[in-house]
């Protein structure tokens, strides 16, 4: 794995740094689940840095898309029932955007999973959707009507024709990606005028994260960087996006994957979820507000 020093990732220029946490990574250390979603935290990460301008955390330096792109392919998948939760919880932010939006025609998902939330665009009366996933796995287990929807490769910027997109989705993906701000200026190509770019992103200013500090299942070998609401606003104005939005994000999930979440070794955790699992109290659904964020932006006319 080659590392390369790199940029802000939100401000793209040589910007003022300041050190946030040195590099705790082992790649021997790490399984098959490591490159996944909603899995047991190993508290790996890169090397850190803070952009004393925008505010955003970033690896520096970091691997190359060839790299992380073997790592998704080759990535296991076990978040079937979490990632339905997942979409409805993002399906809400949709649909209150609905009323705002000029039209319906035309989504895309960057970073789809199982393709769980094109269902429920499908079901908000979206037209020509689509989902684009770099790993196979969760692709194989996508329901038989929605796997055709869904593409297994990485957001190039040519998946449709500019202007053409009503909405494009990016859930908890701008953290893995090399380049977040021309990730979010491609999609915002492909917008016609009053379209929907929609992110969502964990917040590292949130307090369960500042009281869990490096336990906190944000530092993860997966996240590239980590976000704040200032540097979340920066990166969609930067955009060229207008009206741009930025608010907490909710979440339901069964009470076993917020136990994953908590700042303990592996064996009490998994010493906690067979307690909670002989009880018959795993699949409790409860929702929370874990420090997550949502933003959008409009494409002006």
């Amino acid at each position: 794995m080659d590392l390369t020093p790199q940029n802000c990732p939100v401000c793209d220029a040589a910007t003022p740094v300041q050190e946030w946490a040195q590099a705790n990574w082992d790649l021997a250390g790490l399984g098959d689940l490591a490159f996944s979603s909603r899995k047991l935290p190993e508290w790996m990460h890169f090397h850190l840095v803070r952009c004393s301008m925008c505010d955003v955390v970033f690896a520096n330096p970091v691997p190359s898309t060839d790299w992380l792109l073997a790592q998704y392919r080759q990535a296991a998948f076990a978040a079937g029932d979490e990632s339905i939760m997942a979409a409805r919880s993002y399906a809400k932010v949709v649909a209150a955007l609905v009323p705002d939006m000029k039209s319906r025609d035309g989504a895309l998902d960057i970073g789809a999973g199982d393709g769980a939330f094109l269902q429920e665009l499908l079901d908000l009366g979206f037209t020509n959707v689509a989902g684009l996933e770099p790993s196979r796995a969760p692709i194989d287990q996508a329901s038989a009507s929605i796997r055709p929807l869904l593409n297994n490769r990485m957001f190039t910027g040519e998946e449709a024709t500019p202007a053409s997109l009503s909405l494009v989705t990016c859930f908890q993906t701008l953290e893995h990606v090399n380049r977040p701000l021309e990730l979010c200026r491609k999609a915002s190509n492909l917008l016609r005028p009053g379209g929907v770019l929609l992110v969502a992103v964990h917040n590292y200013r949130a307090w369960p994260a500042r009281l869990m500090g490096r336990r906190s299942p944000i530092y993860d070998i997966q996240h590239l960087q980590l976000f704040s609401p200032l540097s979340l606003g920066r990166l969609l104005e930067n955009t060229g996006l207008t009206r741009v939005t930025i608010r907490p994000l909710c979440n339901r999930y069964p009470l076993s994957y917020w136990l994953r979440l908590l700042p303990l070794g592996i064996t009490a955790k998994r010493r906690v979820l067979s307690l909670v699992t002989h009880m018959g109290l795993d699949k409790c659904n409860i929702s929370l507000c874990p420090g997550n964020l949502v933003a959008y932006g409009f494409k002006s006319s």
